[in-house]
């Protein structure tokens, strides 16, 4: 079964942004942080360096490439990271917008295909609008400091949950990952 990719810039916008006001109940939302062994898998993305809002066009851009190369997802669409996104987000960040896929596909440029190596990850689900999305990583930075973890790795972003014109903020979801290792 196919899902439907055709999400627009605007919306996206709304995704990547979410609403400061129905976010206000969510951001104090206490979270359970699991250890979770992964496997590693391939995953399609395009690369972006700029503001996070930019997200809905580079999402657009991916869907429309994937398309024309004819790749199908295999996994919910997913956004990594290469910095720590609570210490401050400065202008021009860089990540990654994409799918996972089969192993047996090979994207053609400007698509890249890389592999999530990152096999063992504290993970929380985030409930409610992206913008307090930090709150989250920060309660799971703090319960990593006190198991005694460390960041192994960029953090990604798993969306559960995407958004339509019936789906609440307060009813979106996404699943944090971030790669650890024992001190």
């Amino acid at each position: 079964m196919r899902r439907p990719y055709c999400l627009s810039a605007a919306f996206l916008a709304f995704l990547v942004l979410g609403s400061s006001a129905l976010a206000a109940s969510d951001f104090n939302q206490r979270i359970r942080v699991t250890v979770k062994e992964l496997e590693p898998f391939s995953y399609c993305c395009i690369s972006h360096k700029g503001a996070f809002g930019d997200m809905g066009s580079v999402l657009n851009d991916l869907i429309a490439i994937m398309q024309s190369q004819r790749l199908s997802p295999s996994g919910d669409l997913i956004a990594v990271y290469n910095i720590n996104p609570t210490q401050g987000i400065p202008e021009n960040v860089e990540y990654e917008v994409g799918f996972p896929i089969t192993a047996q596909l090979f994207p053609q440029p400007p698509l890249q295909k890389k592999e999530w190596n990152h096999l063992v990850v504290a993970a929380a689900e985030h409930r409610g609008a992206y913008d307090t999305t930090d709150d989250t990583i920060d309660q799971i930075l703090d319960w990593m400091e006190a198991n005694r973890y460390v960041q192994d790795g960029p953090i990604l972003g798993q969306f559960l949950v995407i958004p339509t014109q019936d789906v609440s903020p307060s009813s979106l979801r996404t699943e944090i990952w971030i790669p650890i290792k024992k001190q």
